[in-house]
């Protein structure tokens, strides 16, 4: 009998511990045996101090993009080129093969000219925008199916999407994003 109650203590002490360890939310309790990852992590930049297309690039600098498994995408980035106008309004949008603007991230990145003629360093996290997580994905949304109707150069239509960089709403410079 004795060893009865004290098994018994010790389940319900087991008992107690187990309640405690679970949310107490009623947001978080459903959500506890779903999936939390729904995408994959991922990171691709914009390299814009080898531009294959020009030998003296007018903007240099890095942006790179990272994915969280929520989906979400914080972008960073830093230019040492390219922004000797401290007057200028600087911005940054992702475009297709045919310069057709597909996210406009200026508002959220605010980038800055540092007076050296290049940026401080930006970084913001976009909830709205993935890399490769869906159809609305930097790498994987296009404006048109048919890439016949902006350049004829064939090797400019195969290449992704790109990282234009502005200056007072007008492109100043290009990168891939791979």
């Amino acid at each position: 009998m004795k060893y009865y109650t004290l098994l018994s203590f010790l389940v319900l002490l087991f008992l107690i511990t187990i309640a405690l360890a679970f949310p107490n939310g009623s947001e978080l309790l459903p959500k506890t045996f779903e999936k939390r990852n729904q995408c994959n992590s991922a990171s691709v930049d914009a390299d814009f101090n080898t531009n294959i297309f020009k030998r003296n690039p007018s903007v240099v600098g890095l942006v790179v993009f990272s994915q969280d498994e929520s989906g979400g995408t914080e972008v960073a980035g830093i230019f040492s080129k390219g922004f000797s106008d401290t007057s200028a309004t600087y911005g940054l949008r992702i475009v297709d093969e045919c310069r057709n603007v597909l996210f406009d991230l200026t508002e959220g990145l605010n980038i800055q000219p540092d007076g050296s003629g290049g940026t401080k360093s930006f970084r913001h996290k976009f909830s709205d925008i993935s890399i490769d997580c869906d159809s609305n994905g930097i790498l994987t949304k296009k404006v048109h199916n048919s890439k016949r109707n902006c350049y004829r150069n064939k090797i400019r239509n195969r290449l992704p999407n790109k990282v234009m960089i502005t200056k007072n709403g007008q492109g100043i410079d290009f990168a891939g994003i791979f």
